[in-house]
């Protein structure tokens, strides 16, 4: 089974020990997402986004990448002191927390024009605008070089009490994923057990500090639980109500 994988720091611990049985693909959410509906893979982590808007054709599993509060890794950062009404650059690879943003700023009655640039990178993004969503692995390096004004999971967590799913596991609805999306729970138990072994791993991989990488695995929830799933329908209720599923 050909299984994706996010090329982030996010889906390290979890497929560190399921790196050495099954066939993994990596990507990033965006074409990740296509490659699930193409059929090029059988399961993968999706944009909890792309899960709604495709919710006919796909079902979901248990392996999730959720935060309950800070996230440290979806941030607005700016030249700015604080976030203002000016514009924001947006990255082309997000889909879920472009449209998490629009809630956001909708929520706290900001107007700020979103602009998509092709380029992840926070030093060209703030180029072009005084702030600069940046996501991943991108989010973590540019936290610290520049001011954070906002973190999308803490910011959600503070509009409605509930963890934000920012990747869901999903197969298209012919494919039985049961095995594989255990396995991968396992594994990222495992790697857990495991902790100090894979932070030395991804300090050499990633040449991030220790403690932050620590702090950012267990901030992280990879499994979706009663409170997340609850999460993942209030996203879609908000998603709804500002006609972003249309």
């Amino acid at each position: 089974m050909r299984v994706g994988k996010f090329g982030y720091l996010n889906n390290f611990l979890p497929y560190y020990i399921l790196n050495e049985s099954v066939e993994i693909v990596e990507a990033n959410p965006r074409r990740m997402a296509s490659m699930l509906l193409e059929g090029k893979i059988d399961y993968a982590p999706v944009p909890a986004f792309f899960y709604l808007k495709n919710k006919e054709q796909l079902r979901h599993y248990e392996f999730c990448v959720a935060s309950e509060g800070k996230v440290l890794s979806v941030v607005v950062v700016s030249k700015k002191k604080e976030l203002d009404d000016d514009a924001i650059a947006i990255t082309p690879h997000s889909l879920t927390s472009v449209n998490l943003l629009r809630i956001l700023l909708a929520e706290k009655g900001m107007e700020n024009r979103l602009v998509e640039v092709e380029t992840p990178k926070a030093s060209k993004m703030l180029e072009i605008c005084p702030h600069a969503l940046v996501i991943g692995d991108e989010a973590i390096k540019a936290r610290m070089i520049y001011r954070v004004v906002m973190d999308l999971g803490e910011e959600w967590y503070e509009l409605t009490s509930l963890p934000m799913v920012f990747g869901i596991s999903a197969s298209l609805k012919n494919v039985d994923a049961t095995a594989i999306d255990r396995k991968i729970l396992d594994a990222t138990d495992e790697g857990f057990r495991r902790i100090e072994e894979v932070v030395r791993e991804a300090e050499k991989t990633f040449k991030m500090p220790r403690e932050f990488l620590e702090e950012y695995f267990r901030t992280l929830k990879f499994r979706l639980g009663g409170k997340e799933e609850r999460g993942l329908y209030e996203f879609e209720k908000y998603c709804r109500d500002y006609g972003l599923l249309d």
